[in-house]
């Protein structure tokens, strides 16, 4: 991660989608007329989108004729694109037998070893094609991916990750073609601008990658930041312009500029850009106008947080002081009881106040997350679990979606803000009533989310703009900062806390947390969002990591 501003880490790696892998059509056919019919039906049947029919012909073509390396290679996509990375990697290491030095058999053997969660016969498969063949840029790819994949920035792993993507750039500039040369270089120099010393060249990556792709606009973005963090105002204005140009719902060019603008622009500045701004985007400058205020509205709320904490907590040291010296006073008293009943009352209320007030201000801290890579639906369903136990008279249902990309969080604080969400539902709704948690991921956010959901009362249109605001609640009983908390744990994670709700039909609150595709290094799982769309101190861009 840069240090002045921060990047966004959606593009260290590509999404995860379950298209499939691409059988081969150039490797040896088979002499046997039968064995060539059977392929050929097993393709038909693979681009059609028939799998257990496809995979049915190339199982009678390896009958058939045991030595179809093609039919070897095609049956482990089928399998991969079915899930069975064992069969795939068994149908494979029976190909190789016959067919050694096949790069292709062992570039899908690598793929399959990914799956199988085992990095080191992953890297041994692709670093076998590129002994043979140093211009197989799609191995060098898979390896910096393997390398990369959870490495720190100044680690080992990540210099050689730097060193197989710089080879794939000297191979083409030596003439090599490559179709996927925009994603090598979005992925290097995301690593590239994590050291001071190289933002230079993270700069010219960033550009020769934006060559190859133009209408990717988390790359403009990170250059943008790039180019803002290097005190290039202006062009960095330019390139988060074009990055919400060319995907208005895209959420981290906004936050840029926003404090672009609050960083380094006068008011009347600001005025003028924004007289531009309505200019440049005709009929969509309405909309992104309102999306830019929202955006300067937090970072002017955060930055009023931070006096408030500031000086609330000297006011917290102030009363804890004289907290300790109420107490000391009680003890030296001695047997004067009716003296001491009444200190220890002011001690009680003393101890509330100051309980009170510390709790205000944790809304209002700016949260220091641990990060680690997390697998959300097994944590969320612990969680889930959890709170089932401790309310045995509550059934809570919970539900996700397959392939749930995984995030860069801190587990603790995710499960603290969930469970804050499920037992507001929960105290909100009577025991009939259901409670529902689910996990997704949001193509079009490019996020992954977390929704729960109940059939309570739901929450009136009047205090829907409050309910995150420190101390509110529509609860006699209720403390007003549990949701508030919960805003600020997302804020951390640069994500979106949302109510969906309606008085009488129940509430919908939803967490949007931007993905870290660090996860998969599968090449049928990439896939650049080219179109489609932190609360941090600092401007944010995106990591490229796959």
């Amino acid at each position: 991660m840069t240090t002045q501003p921060e990047k966004d880490r959606t593009l260290e790696l590509a999404n995860a989608t379950n298209e499939q892998l691409t059988i081969a059509t150039d490797l040896p056919e088979s002499e046997v007329m039968d064995a060539r019919e059977a392929r050929r039906a097993g393709d038909e049947a693979y681009e059609s989108g028939d799998l257990d029919d496809a995979r049915r012909h190339y199982l009678k073509t390896i009958s058939n004729d045991p030595r179809n390396v093609r039919a070897h290679h095609n049956l482990a996509a089928v399998y991969l694109s079915q899930g069975l990375a064992e069969d795939a990697r068994t149908v494979l290491q029976q190909g190789l037998e016959a067919f050694p030095d096949s790069a292709e058999l062992h570039y899908q053997l690598g793929l399959a070893y990914v799956r199988l969660d085992d990095p080191k016969s992953a890297r041994q498969a692709f670093e076998r094609i590129v002994e043979h063949n140093p211009d197989h840029l799609d191995a060098r790819f898979q390896i910096a991916l393997l390398h990369a994949r959870g490495a720190a920035p100044a680690s080992n792993d990540r210099e050689q990750a730097i060193e197989a993507l710089d080879a794939i750039l000297a191979a083409v500039d030596r003439g090599v073609p490559y179709d996927s040369l925009d994603r090598a270089c979005f992925l290097l120099a995301s690593f590239l601008d994590d050291f001071p010393d190289q933002r230079q060249r993270a700069i010219e990556v960033y550009r020769l990658g934006l060559e190859a792709d133009p209408l990717f606009a988390p790359g403009h973005n990170n250059l943008g930041v790039l180019l803002m963090s290097g005190g290039q105002t202006i062009p960095a204005l330019g390139t988060f312009k074009i990055a919400i140009h060319l995907q208005p719902d895209y959420t981290l060019p906004y936050q840029n500029l926003a404090r672009l603008l609050f960083d380094h622009m006068s008011p009347s500045q600001m005025t003028e850009e924004y007289a531009a701004l309505s200019d440049e985007f005709s009929t969509e400058g309405p909309a992104i106008l309102a999306k830019l205020s929202l955006e300067l509205i937090d970072l002017g709320r955060g930055q009023v947080y931070e006096s408030l904490y500031t000086h609330g907590h000297r006011i917290k040291n102030l009363m804890g002081l004289s907290g300790g010296r109420l107490r000391k006073i009680a003890r030296d008293v001695g047997d004067g009881q009716d003296v001491t009943d009444r200190l220890n009352n002011l001690i009680s209320e003393q101890e509330q106040v100051y309980n009170q007030w510390v709790a205000y201000l944790r809304t209002m801290k700016p949260d220091t997350i641990n990060p680690t890579l997390v697998d959300l639906p097994p944590l969320i369903r612990g969680t889930v679990g959890h709170i089932d136990n401790t309310h045995p008279d509550r059934a809570i249902e919970f539900a996700t979606e397959e392939r749930v990309p995984q995030v860069k969080a801190d587990a603790a604080m995710l499960r603290e803000a969930v469970t804050n969400l499920i037992l507001n539902a929960l105290q909100a709704t009577e025991p009939t009533d259901r409670v529902s948690v689910q996990t997704g991921f949001d193509n079009a956010r490019t996020s992954v989310f977390i929704e729960v959901e109940d059939d309570g009362p739901g929450i009136p249109k009047g205090v829907q703009t409050r309910i995150f605001d420190p101390g509110f609640s529509t609860r006699d009983q209720g403390n007003g900062y549990g949701l508030s908390i919960c805003s600020r744990i997302i804020s951390a994670h640069r994500g979106t806390l949302r109510l969906i709700s309606r008085e009488g039909a129940g509430a919908v609150f939803r967490i949007d947390l931007p993905v870290d595709f660090e996860v998969m290094s599968e090449e049928e799982s990439i896939r650049w969002l080219r179109s489609t769309g932190d609360r941090s101190s600092h401007p944010i861009a995106e990591e490229f990591l796959e």
